[in-house]
């Protein structure tokens, strides 16, 4: 299905886009690198790149396909969610969660166990190692549960931020840069 679409790629991103079309029907968006999936539940969106971006955590892999849920992180808990995973990512205004990994296993995976560092104050370095176990489990009878769906409903959306420039200063900038019509 997505044959025509991923021409060129890297086999590891073609493979994943192929996997993603299967299971989600063909991308809402297109572009010569990058096929997106919106609204497929419990995904906010779904990405498929056909960059490759190596990853040693927790084996050796290349990255290729993000999930993306909305999901509040607390300020507090942003250092530890960096140190569990680089390539779980938040972003703040958004209010969305993100992990990119080789496949969609373990991204759940690798949401589920931040969702505990930074909902639950489970210490990166354990996640780490649960991470490591549930991988174990992966072709087993007792197969970790964290490896097939989300544990937690994705919550709250986006954090617009709070104004810290009042209406007399935004004034003046728009008229610094030229005209009332110009945003500060």
């Amino acid at each position: 299905m997505t044959a025509p679409l991923t021409e060129g790629w890297p086999t590891s991103a073609a493979a994943a886009a192929q996997v993603t079309a299967d299971k989600y029907g063909p991308p809402d968006e297109a572009s010569p690198n990058t096929l997106i999936w919106h609204d497929r539940t419990p995904w906010k969106r779904v990405v498929v790149s056909r960059a490759i971006v190596p990853h040693r955590f927790p084996h050796e892999h290349v990255d290729v396909v993000q999930h993306v849920v909305e999901q509040p992180v607390p300020m507090e808990r942003l250092a530890d969610l960096a140190r569990f995973n680089g390539s779980v990512v938040y972003d703040r205004t958004r209010g969305e969660l993100s992990s990119h990994c080789e496949d969609e296993e373990g991204n759940i995976l690798a949401l589920n166990l931040a969702h505990d560092v930074v909902a639950h104050g489970m210490d990166p370095d354990a996640a780490r190692r649960r991470c490591h176990e549930a991988i174990e489990t992966r072709n087993s009878e007792n197969r970790d549960p964290y490896l097939d769906a989300l544990v937690f409903e994705p919550g709250r959306g986006p954090d617009p931020d709070e104004a810290t420039i009042d209406d007399e200063l935004r004034d003046r900038l728009r008229h610094a840069l030229g005209g009332a019509d110009r945003p500060a």
